[in-house]
C-alpha cells in the first residue's frame, strides 16, 4: 500500500482539526510512574506467552497497542482505519523448542506479523516526519522461541516457561504510548509525529526493515526508537544513553533542549553509548532507517549484559518505575524542538 499518500491525505484533511483538539497540559500528569507499569504488566503477562512475532498472542498484543494508540488520540495511517499493518515472514525463519527446531516455516504456511503506527499530523511543516519508535515483539516461550536463543543467565522457577520481556521491551511500548498520549494535548506540533510499534525485531528488524520500503524516507527527520528502557545499567550509573551517538548531531539537540525546558536533568542527561563494541546501533529498529540516511537513534538505558536480557526472569517487578517515569519525560521535553521544528538533526 501506499502509506506516503495515506499520510499526507490525513495531513490536508485534518492539520486544522489537530490545532483546535490541542492544548497545554502538565507532563506529570500523563506521563506517571502508575500508568507506565500499568502498561508493562500488561503487555508482559503471561497470557501475550512472550509476544513471538507471527503468533496468535503476538497478533492480540498488536491489537492491545492499537486500541491504546486510538484511546490516545493518534490517528491510523491505512485507508481503512487500521492501526495494523500485516507483512509476512519470511519463509525461512526457524523457531526453536529447547534444543531443536519446532517450526520451519515453508510456503504456504508463512506467518503473518503486524506493526503498528499511528500519526499525528502537523501543521506549518506536516511535510516533515519525525518517529518514535519501539518494538514490540519478545522471544516466545521455552517451547517455541528465536533459534539463537541466550543460555539462561537467571535463576527462574522451575514451572516459568515464559519470556515475558518487561524490560525487553514492554518498558518501549508503555513509554510510546505514553508518549502519544503526551503529544496528542500538545499545541505547536509543527511536524507530523508517526508512532510505531515494530514486530520481528528479535528476528533481526524485520518489521522495521519492511515498513521502510513503504514509506517517503525523505520526509523523515529524525527516528527516536526506545529499547531496554525499564532499567538502569546500575544503582550509580542511572541515566539513558543514545546508540551510535557519533552518527549524527542528535544527542546535542536533545541535551540542549532539555536543559532548556527542564534544567533539573542537568546538561548531559542523555549520554554517549558506553557499549561501543555491543554495535547496538546496528541491533534495534533504528538502523533500518541509518541505513537510509535519516538521523535514527536508539535511546536505551540497560546494559546488553544485564542478567535479565533475554531471561524468563525479565519480569514486571525487575523494573525501576520511577526512573523509567523520569526517562520518558525527558524524551518527550527534549523533542520538543524535533516536534515544533526549530531543531533538525544532521
Amino acid at each position: 500500500m501506499l502509506y506516503r499518500i495515506r499520510l499526507f491525505l490525513i495531513i490536508s484533511l485534518c492539520c486544522q482539526a489537530a490545532i483546535g483538539k490541542a492544548q497545554s497540559v502538565s507532563i506529570d500528569s500523563i506521563i506517571t510512574v502508575s500508568s507506565l507499569k500499568a502498561l508493562v504488566q500488561t503487555l508482559a503477562a503471561d497470557s501475550f506467552q512472550g509476544r513471538l512475532s507471527g503468533t496468535k498472542k503476538a497478533t492480540e498484543a498488536a491489537t492491545f497497542v492499537s486500541e491504546e494508540f486510538k484511546n490516545a488520540g493518534i490517528m491510523p495511517l491505512l485507508e481503512n482505519k487500521d492501526y495494523l499493518l500485516p507483512y509476512q515472514l519470511p519463509a525461512e525463519i526457524k523457531y526453536w523448542g529447547l534444543a531443536q527446531p519446532v517450526f520451519n516455516f515453508q510456503p504456504p504456511t508463512q506467518l503473518v506479523a503486524y506493526n503498528v503506527i499511528g500519526v499525528l499530523p502537523g501543521t506549518s511543516k506536516a511535510k516533515e516526519v519525525i518517529v518514535f519508535s519501539a518494538h514490540l515483539d519478545h522471544i516466545g516461550t521455552k517451547k517455541y522461541s528465536i533459534h539463537y536463543q541466550l543460555s539462561e543467565k537467571g535463576n527462574p522457577e522451575e514451572t516459568d516457561d515464559i519470556y515475558n520481556g518487561a524490560n525487553d521491551n514492554a518498558s518501549g511500548i508503555s513509554g510510546l504510548i505514553h508518549l502519544a498520549r503526551y503529544f496528542a494535548q500538545r499545541p505547536n506540533r509543527e511536524r507530523t509525529i508517526l508512532f510505531i510499534a515494530f514486530s520481528g525485531e528479535e528476528e533481526g528488524l524485520l518489521g522495521s526493515k519492511e515498513l521502510v520500503k513503504r514509506l517517503d524516507t525523505k520526509a523523515i527527520k529524525a527516528v527516536i526508537n526506545m529499547d531496554m528502557i525499564g532499567r538502569p545499567i546500575a544503582a550509580d550509573k542511572k541515566y539513558p544513553y543514545i546508540t551510535g551517538d557519533k552518527h549524527s548531531n542528535l544527542i546535542k539537540l536533545l541535551n540542549e533542549k532539555l536543559i532548556e525546558l527542564a534544567p533539573t536533568y542537568g546538561s548531559n542527561f542523555f549520554k554517549g553509548d558506553p557499549f561501543p563494541k555491543d554495535h547496538l546501533y546496528m541491533r534495534s529498529d533504528n538502523y533500518s532507517f541509518a541505513r537510509e540516511n535519516i538521523p535514527a537513534h536508539t535511546i536505551m538505558c540497560t546494559s546488553p549484559h544485564d542478567m535479565f536480557y533475554h531471561s524468563l526472569n525479565d519480569e514486571v517487578e525487575t523494573l525501576d518505575y520511577p526512573f523509567m517515569a523520569e526517562v520518558v519525560k525527558a524524551i518527550a521535553l527534549a523533542a520538543e524542538g524535533l516536534v515544533n521544528g526549530s531543531d533538525t538533526p544532521h
